[in-house]
């Protein structure tokens, strides 16, 4: 339900782009030529990279339950990533840069400007962060995030190299995509861990029946609403 959905938004944002042209032609003349405003937005996805490579890292020195989760997520960016280049090529919309202004920096003729990419893969990665960081980072510091992932965004608007709709396509793209993926493959990864613990030999066990026992009740735990 959540991907119907999500197609439908994505294919309602397409069918406004009009709206979305003439907001664009209303904020990008006076925006593209800022200083350093083309840095803005690789930065912005660098950063996120960074954070999810940083929460990797801490997960696993402490054996965190929530690592798989995360690594899940970064496995859904890839799937966004994929589908939003599918998208682009069926869509086959012009860059706002070649159609309604002439920029210095536009992209190729064919590379294609609906959704983008960078909006998907900004806030894939926010998802991937912020489902599997429950424990890890304060409310505050995962709105931070989001907050990162929609100024990469913002930013690829400002400096003229997508239209709106483009941006919020694929932050739709890309949050819903990541989001599915965990929520379809998480519960599947730890049921074959869990599987693996139970089923192997007595002696390549580490901890008795009953602690197995004990690290799935946890584990249980870790996954109430609310932790």
């Amino acid at each position: 339900m959540m991907l119907i959905g999500a197609a439908v938004v994505v294919v309602a944002l397409y069918l406004l782009k009009d709206v979305s042209a003439v907001i664009y032609r209303a904020i990008v003349p006076r925006t593209s030529d800022l200083p350093g405003v083309d840095l803005i937005a690789d930065g912005g996805l660098l950063v996120l990279v960074a954070i999810f490579t940083v929460l990797a890292v801490r997960m696993w020195r402490t054996r965190s339950s929530y690592l798989g989760d995360l690594l899940m997520g970064g496995f859904g960016v890839v799937v966004a990533y994929g589908l939003s280049e599918v998208l682009k090529v069926f869509v086959g919309e012009m860059r706002p840069c070649h159609v309604e202004l002439t920029l210095p920096n536009c992209p190729p003729v064919s590379d294609w400007s609906f959704p983008s990419n960078h909006s998907a893969i900004a806030f894939g990665l926010a998802a991937a962060i912020v489902l599997a960081s429950v424990r890890m980072l304060s409310p505050m510091q995962r709105g931070l995030v989001i907050a990162l992932a929609a100024v990469v965004a913002l930013a690829r608007v400002v400096q003229g190299a997508h239209y709106p709709h483009d941006v919020v396509a694929g932050a739709v793209v890309g949050s819903a995509v990541t989001t599915a993926v965990v929520v379809m493959l998480v519960p599947w990864a730890r049921g074959k861990a869990r599987a693996l613990r139970r089923n192997a030999p007595i002696a390549d066990q580490p901890v008795s029946d009953g602690a197995v026992g004990a690290e799935d009740a946890a584990e249980a735990v870790q996954q109430r609403p609310g932790w």
